[in-house]
């Protein structure tokens, strides 16, 4: 008997207790994974990529409150950064072994900005400083609560999207991903910011920044 796909799931740090010593992950990761019909496997950080790689049919890279050091992709940070450097070499290590095997991959919010960057995708560091007239994308409100629209645009290689249409989503990221040869802009927000992305070439590589609730208009 064939059994479920295995969705390989990358967990945070707690920083509320001592460093790096609790992983911790959103429930809605996991249910969607089960509800989408895969079996959810946490991986824990570690030198083991090869062996995680060997044993997934899926890899689910997900969002946190930090950001990619702009070290990975060639710029200089204009100011001080939350960043985890363990997590991200990690993530990065992973996807860039996936998309050499052709492992399906889904980036939620910052983990469709390290798609990006293992792409040779460019970030932009800080929305509100960087983009004029430049919606929030960081609310104080919660995350659950559909913050702006998006429309969806361009062609994509494994989803079934229409151009055009308008969806509202949550948003919480101050960093973005900017256009690149290597991966096709599906979303962008009115003021221009890019919400979704695939990888032109390869297999499934998709990232997106709604990371909650989303909604048609």
């Amino acid at each position: 008997m064939i059994g479920l796909p295995r969705v390989g799931i990358t967990p945070d740090i707690n920083e509320m207790v001592a460093p790096e010593t609790e992983y911790v992950l959103r429930i809605n990761y996991v249910d969607a994974v089960s509800k989408a019909g895969g079996l959810p496997l946490i991986l824990p950080y570690g030198d083991q990529i090869e062996e995680y790689l060997a044993s997934i049919d899926g890899l689910l890279i997900t969002g946190g409150m930090f950001d990619i050091d702009p070290v990975l992709y060639g710029q200089t940070a204009r100011k001080s950064y939350v960043i985890k450097p363990v997590r991200t070499a990690f993530e990065r290590d992973l996807i860039l072994g996936a998309l050499t095997r052709h492992i399906p991959i889904l980036g939620i919010c910052n983990g469709m900005q390290l798609l990006a960057v293992c792409l040779d995708g460019q970030l932009v560091q800080d929305i509100p400083t960087e983009i004029d007239g430049a919606l929030e994308h960081k609310p104080a409100q919660s995350a659950t609560v559909a913050q702006h629209e998006v429309e969806f645009s361009g062609e994509s290689r494994h989803l079934r999207i229409q151009n055009g249409q308008i969806l509202r989503v949550n948003s919480v990221h101050h960093q973005a991903v900017l256009p690149s040869e290597r991966y096709e802009t599906l979303a962008h927000a009115p003021d221009g910011v890019v919400e979704a992305l695939e990888a032109k070439e390869g297999g499934f590589a998709v990232g997106g920044s709604m990371a909650s609730r989303i909604r048609r208009c």
